[in-house]
């Protein structure tokens, strides 16, 4: 199905779709589209906006697609976006009522809400490899609680050091980055679903209900906000930003104290 027509009497160069295609982009995004669907059509079905059995059909075609994976969308560059490639599938399986579950939803708090799904996921498991990290770290400090070492300032002898306080410095610097990512994520997990284009619906839709099956905090109550908002993803790249810092600090380290004139650690193969 080509929807990229309307006002425009002529046929779109393939140029011009490829350039503004964002499907290969979106696949970062194709599970959270589908939570984002399944939820707002089981919501639907619910309320009663729309018909039981349509919406069981959605929904099954939806869980093929899950299954399926991304792969196996059409990638036309006709197509737009991952939003529309998944329609196109449904509408394959289901006929022309697929499009019943876009009832009171738009592209525009779909795909907010698909980025919220996609940073809470990915912000969750940034914080597990954190708390990995730090956890080994414990267990190498437990082991040189006695182990005495040169401080540095500079590059200059300073003061004597147990390794274990050097390595607890780090521990602590990553302990912030997995409370910035905490804080964040607080921001990040509100649901924007029900804002529609930007000022809602008139539909009786039900926000509890999609904020609870798609696992969200809360739901963001004013719609504009809802689907305009990005100060999210800008506190999350800094959170990232910072994260980085401790790693490189970590990395740079390792890289001086295996040099020949430090000879303090070896690196392993």
């Amino acid at each position: 199905m080509k929807i990229r027509t309307g006002r425009l009497e002529k046929e779109m160069t393939d140029e011009a779709a490829v350039y503004t295609s964002s499907l290969e982009f979106d696949r970062f995004i194709f599970d959270a589209d589908i939570q984002c669907n399944y939820a707002h059509t089981s919501m639907l079905k619910a309320q009663g906006i729309i018909d039981e059995e349509i919406a069981d059909k959605i929904l099954e075609a939806l869980d093929k697609l899950s299954d399926e994976g991304f792969d196996a969308l059409e990638f036309d560059h006709s197509v737009e976006d991952v939003h529309m490639a998944v329609e196109n599938y449904v509408t394959k399986l289901v006929g022309p009522e697929a499009g019943f579950m876009h009832t009171a939803k738009s592209r525009n708090d779909q795909v907010a809400t698909d980025i919220r799904l996609l940073l809470r996921d990915r912000i969750s498991e940034i914080q597990i490899g954190i708390l990995e990290f730090i956890e080994g770290i414990l267990e190498l400090a437990k082991e040189h609680k006695e182990t005495v070492m040169i401080g540095y300032t500079h590059l200059q002898h300073a003061q004597p050091v147990t390794l274990a306080h050097h390595l607890m410095a780090h521990a602590q610097a990553l302990k912030r980055d997995y409370q910035r990512l905490d804080d964040t994520y607080k921001r990040v997990n509100l649901n924007p679903l029900g804002s529609a284009a930007m000022a809602t619906t008139s539909f009786p839709i039900d926000r509890e209900l999609t904020t609870h099956l798609l696992g969200f905090d809360d739901y963001l109550e004013n719609s504009m906000d809802g689907v305009s908002s990005r100060d999210h993803i800008a506190e999350t790249v800094f959170d990232l930003s910072a994260l980085c810092t401790t790693l490189s600090k970590i990395c740079e380290e390792l890289v001086l104290w295996s040099t020949y004139e430090f000879g303090i650690v070896s690196m392993a193969d």
